[in-house]
């Protein structure tokens, strides 16, 4: 019997005396000393300077060179090209690595090297080229599901949609029995990125046919009903997504998704108009998110969550206690920090909100992060108010990084060509952020550079990823642009694809109408009009904090000239945000039409310090000027001292050096000092004077949205 190492009954080898050890070292073998330690070989790096994982020290020139000279002798031969392949992608040579796929695809078609070939072919955007190789690998392996998921997915991206839903019902019945049939991915592939917008509607259409299948087997399936759902909601079908989600909350009780479905659903019901479901599930959603955090006080989520429904229920009080019980819970909670200094804004305590912003600015304790965060939203803040020297001083803490923040402070205080300079270079140095982008082309627009304003607006709009606020604007940038070249057609269709893009925005469309009255169609955009105000009226009545929401509905009662109802909403957007400037403008044009021209100068006046940079602020600044024409002295006096801006304590560190010289070399800016008042309504208070048309500005792009106001008659 052999014995094994560690058996009890063996014993251990002996160590080697010093002369066997000498003698073995000697013969060449046995226990030697190491040799000396030899120099480390450079690690090997592409032909770009990045080094090169895997094996790094492998010559890989050399090895490619040895596999090219084989492949000479045996040119058929599947392992050579997969070591070929290998080297390449060691030496993230791209462009070789597809010449070597599209080689051993010629001299040896595989599976492999052709769903290699694929993925780069798609990554380049290549679908049709790559549905032809997905479409040979489902013919070598027709019952192979992931080779046929591939094949739909590519079908559909290359808008061949009878191959994607001829393979996407395949895929449903190879899957029959397992849990995701369609694949995780299946929304986000039917999302349409690169199609057109009636492509992208009749992609997810057909999306819609094929969860229906897959659902008559898997009728409770979570991801399945989700993406019914989302799909259902982004054709507007909100019926079909409210039974959605409502199946999807009722089978899957305890799913960790549970709390999103019914913030969406509660998005479905205000669509719908059904205030008294929404106001039912957002309390009782309130309830459980209350029990929740009172089981686990350090689960940030719930926190949050719980907070963003008290507000969208507009209990501001309550969510003020919950985001400050929150942080006492745990103070590193990024998102209540953030929230809770939004919220004191809103609510019209600048102050309050300054000094909160402040505390947390100043402790050492608290994340780098966070803190640079926090002083972004104080300067934002700043500015807002008008206050233009507090703000830059924060953004030149970091003057390099902060190109994008510091360029509009220099153009609202008149300082152009430092503000032009820092907008370009904020785009040289982020050419993939869309907000950079979006920042330029507004400039182009208020600077009446049209042209540039286009070019800048589109390849803002050609960037990946941004939010859909910012990729509206870039819209209305683009829009403005082609308007204002009387390229209305241009224009229109440049709302049109946004609208696509995101239809459940009525603020889109709504822009829509303005357009649709320069090209004369008036009735057309009067019955938009009419649609976007019964949305708006909905989903007012179910989330009756959404400020934007009553101050869009404001700009259609407007438009339709339904003045009383007008001043109501933008009088519930002041409420539910004290410094809503759509609001302030709104209130500003129902006063000058009825003749009360001191709340008017007031509110015009409010308008321009709280968006200096609006596209809709040159034209507002024409009338503020007509208006003051108006005004006595004493009225005059009487509606600077009206403007209801909160005076806040000025900062004591702001830079010496600034005031000295300014930024630039320009003379620093005055920041505006106003003080607290109450938010004028438009309660008479004086005798009305007649309105004079004539005087009434017609060009402002954002004006009250009325056929007037762009010289048509209603």
């Amino acid at each position: 019997m052999t014995l094994k190492y560690g058996s009890s009954k063996q014993t251990k080898p002996a160590m080697p005396t010093k002369e066997q050890a000498q003698a073995a070292a000697e013969a060449g073998k046995g226990l030697v000393r190491k040799a000396a330690a030899t120099k480390t070989p450079p690690v090997k790096e592409d032909r770009l300077g990045k080094p090169v994982y895997g094996d790094i020290n492998e010559p890989l020139d050399e090895a490619l060179e040895e596999v090219n000279q084989n492949l000479l002798q045996s040119p058929k031969d599947p392992e050579l090209h997969r070591r070929k392949i290998q080297i390449l992608r060691k030496q993230n040579d791209n462009a070789g690595l597809q010449t070597a796929l599209e080689e051993a695809m010629e001299a040896c078609p595989d599976s492999f090297f052709a769903v290699k070939l694929a993925d780069i072919l798609e990554g380049k955007g290549a679908y049709a080229k790559a549905q032809v190789l997905r479409q040979q690998v489902v013919d070598w392996q027709p019952d192979d599901d992931d080779s046929v998921r591939r094949l739909a997915a590519t079908a559909a991206r290359a808008y061949d949609l009878d191959t994607a839903e001829e393979y996407y019902t395949k895929l449903i019945h190879l899957r029959a029995k397992e849990e995701s049939p369609l694949g995780a991915t299946f929304y986000e592939e039917m999302l349409g990125k690169g199609l057109k917008p009636e492509q992208r509607n009749q992609l997810q259409q057909m999306g819609l046919r094929l969860v229906a299948r897959a659902l008559v087997d898997h009728e409770s399936n979570a991801s399945l009903l989700e993406a019914a759902a989302r799909l259902a909601y982004r054709t507007k079908n909100f019926t079909e997504s409210r039974g959605a989600y409502e199946q999807a909350i009722r089978t899957n009780p305890q799913h960790r998704n549970i709390h999103l479905w019914k913030i969406e659903l509660l998005r479905v019901y205000a669509q719908l108009g059904l205030s008294q479901r929404w106001t039912k599930l957002n309390e009782d959603l309130i309830a459980e998110l209350k029990e929740e955090v009172a089981r686990d006080r350090t689960h940030q989520r719930t926190w949050n969550l719980l907070a963003t429904q008290q507000i969208q229920a507009g209990h501001f009080e309550e969510a003020i206690a919950t985001l400050r019980d929150a942080l006492s819970a745990d103070s590193k909670n990024a998102q209540a920090l953030w929230e809770l200094g939004r919220l004191y804004v809103r609510c019209g305590e600048a102050q309050n909100a300054i000094d909160y912003y402040r505390d947390i600015i100043d402790d050492p304790n608290e994340r780098k992060s966070v803190r640079h965060g926090i002083e972004k939203a104080l300067a934002n803040l700043y500015f807002r108010l008008g206050m233009y020297d507090e703000a830059l001083a924060i953004y030149l803490r970091d003057e390099d990084n902060n190109a994008q923040m510091i360029a509009p402070i220099l153009e609202a205080t008149g300082q152009i060509d430092e503000a032009q300079q820092l907008y370009l270079k904020a785009v040289t140095q982020s050419p993939r952020d869309a907000k950079c982008h979006l920042a330029l082309a507004e400039y182009w627009v208020r600077q009446s550079e049209w042209e540039r304003a286009i070019e800048t607006a589109q390849d803002g709009l050609g960037c990946t990823y941004a939010t859909e606020e910012v990729h509206t604007n870039l819209a209305v940038a683009l829009a403005t642009a082609y308007m204002n070249l009387r390229q209305f057609s241009e224009a229109l269709q440049a709302m049109e694809e946004i609208c696509e893009l995101y239809p459940d925005s009525i603020h889109c469309i709504f822009r829509k109408v303005k357009l649709l009255l320069m090209l004369k169609r008036h009735q057309e955009a009067m019955q938009l009009a009419e649609e976007v105000r019964e949305s708006a009226e909905h989903q007012t009545g179910c989330a009756p904090a959404s400020s934007v929401l009553w101050s869009l509905l404001g700009d259609t009662c407007s438009l339709l000239h339904r003045s009383q109802e007008a001043e109501h909403a933008y009088s519930q957007a002041i409420k539910y945000d004290a410094m809503n400037a759509t609001a302030a403008r709104g209130l500003a044009i129902l006063a000058e039409q009825s003749g009360y021209l001191v709340k008017a100068y007031a509110l015009y006046k409010k308008f321009t310090t709280l968006e200096p940079l609006n596209l809709a602020t040159p034209a507002v600044k024409r009338i503020l000027s007509k208006v003051a024409a108006q005004l006595s002295p004493q009225e005059l006096q009487e509606a600077e001292q009206e403007v209801a801006l909160p005076t806040v304590a000025k900062e004591a560190d702001v830079q010496a050096q600034y005031y000295q010289e300014g930024y630039l070399g320009a003379p620093p800016p005055t920041s505006a000092r106003v003080r607290m008042r109450p938010f004028p309504g438009l309660a008479a208070g004086v005798v009305p004077k007649p309105r004079d048309p004539a005087t009434m500005d017609k060009t402002g792009w954002l004006g009250d949205g009325s056929p007037i106001d762009y010289g048509y008659d209603s």
